[in-house]
């Protein structure tokens, strides 16, 4: 049995299979929680699993196939779940359970599985919480495009559909019908221009909080909070959540846990999604901000509804440059740029202290960083010394013995004077 989470990495049902389920939703529902997330693999689309203690997760069905039953709930709903022969995405899919239909109702964001144009949401239904749900249809909710989506059901039974629309510019709330299956009224168009996504709603003391990320794929950004006291109402700016990357993660949910908020993720792997982890963090919130401290582990205890966080030491960290994209690597003699893959471990460094500086080392190869941009032996020359000096939230690496600053541009190592633009990087810890 497992007695916690360690964070970032690929999870094991308790069958010893990887769990599928990004982009998750959950639901608490006679004393379990199910989370339902994204699958792709055959005909399989939604996976549902169910918990209850937080970290031993069972399958229980895949809830939602490219085969799975279809009937409209409405006229003119797109039933097609096949493209241009190939099976369609379905992203983000949140369960909500309607009192007055006594059915599970679940929204997502249906996109062809060819390219990101269809930008819809869809619907589909069922009598029990992990049974074979119908699919209803997909639909461009008041004829918006709807991409990355969540939903938030109030105290008085009120539900609510988020979904970034106008080609992710701006974020859309839906005030959903009585029966949860169709939309009564846009009710705002958050943050217009400001290109947020991937967004998590919860209520903490009468009030509202939202967290996103920006729109960068599958690469991670920092990410952002906002608060409201009514939904339909005014709501604030957005601010900084986490770090640089949001600890390597985006937003999926945020789990009420008795007096605490657990903040749920993917961590994305762009190279290879299958690999995708997960992180779940409590949220704190000051002053009307909500935060997050990265934890290696969390352990959860549901009868107390309590947590604890753990640390494990590691000396291991990626390099990145070029904005969201460029982390450093190396084969051991030339030093350059790569799309993020956390299975690629040529691009993990070790940072070792030496009488004026740090050795930079390649963890792989062993090799050290040298002033002219080349890979060597570790020594404590000064020409293999460099020290670190932040910049905002950034850091430059300047060489000691040459006072020349270390960067990245595009894909190349260069080596230029202290104002050099592209002598910026991040040292993001290996999570």
């Amino acid at each position: 049995m497992v007695t916690s989470i360690r964070n970032g990495m690929p999870m094991l049902d308790t069958d010893g299979k990887p769990v599928h389920a990004h982009g998750a939703g959950f639901l608490e529902d006679n004393g379990y929680y199910y989370m339902f997330g994204e699958v792709r693999e055959g005909d399989k689309r939604v996976a549902c699993y169910r918990s209850k203690d937080l970290m031993n997760w069972e399958f229980r069905n895949v809830v939602l196939r490219i085969t799975s039953e279809k009937k409209p709930h409405y006229m003119r709903t797109d039933l097609e779940l096949t493209y241009q022969g190939k099976g369609v995405n379905i992203e983000r899919p949140k369960v909500l359970y309607c009192e007055k239909t006594k059915q599970y109702v679940m929204w997502m964001h249906y996109e062809n599985g060819v390219d990101y144009n269809a930008a819809r949401c869809a619907i589909a239904t069922c009598d029990t919480v992990d049974g074979d749900y119908v699919y209803r249809g997909s639909f461009n909710p008041v004829g918006n495009d709807a991409r990355d989506c969540t939903l938030y059901k109030d105290e008085d039974g009120t539900a609510y559909f988020f979904a970034s629309g106008r080609d992710n510019a701006d974020m859309m709330v839906y005030r959903l019908s009585d029966d949860y299956m169709s939309v009564d009224e846009q009710v705002k168009a958050l943050w217009p221009g400001q290109y947020r996504e991937a967004p998590a709603v919860f209520k903490k003391n009468g009030k509202y909080y939202m967290l996103s990320s920006m729109c960068t794929g599958w690469n991670p950004n920092q990410g952002g909070s906002a608060s409201a006291f009514e939904i339909e109402g005014r709501w604030s700016s957005i601010s900084d959540f986490g770090d640089a990357v949001t600890f390597n993660s985006q937003p999926t949910y945020v789990l009420p846990f008795g007096e605490h908020f657990i903040y749920i993720a993917d961590r994305w792997d762009p190279v290879d999604y299958d690999n995708s982890g997960y992180i779940f963090l409590p949220v704190t919130i000051e002053d009307g901000v909500c935060h997050i401290e990265w934890a290696d582990e969390i352990a959860f205890d549901v009868k107390t509804k309590t947590y604890s966080v753990f640390s494990i030491e590691s000396e291991d960290y990626r390099i990145m440059a070029n904005g969201f994209t460029g982390y450093l690597a190396s084969d051991g003699f030339d030093v350059f740029a790569r799309p993020l893959s956390y299975k690629n471990e040529n691009l993990i460094w070790n940072f070792w202290k030496k009488n004026g500086g740090y050795n930079i080392v390649h963890r792989a190869t062993g090799k050290a960083l040298s002033s002219d941009g080349t890979m060597r032996e570790i020594s404590d020359k000064p020409s293999m010394l460099w020290r670190f000096e932040k910049v905002e939230d950034r850091v430059r690496i300047i060489n000691v013995e040459s006072g020349k600053v270390f960067g990245v541009h595009g894909r190349r190592v260069v080596l230029g004077n202290q104002d050099d633009k592209f002598g910026y990087v991040r040292i993001v810890k290996k999570y």
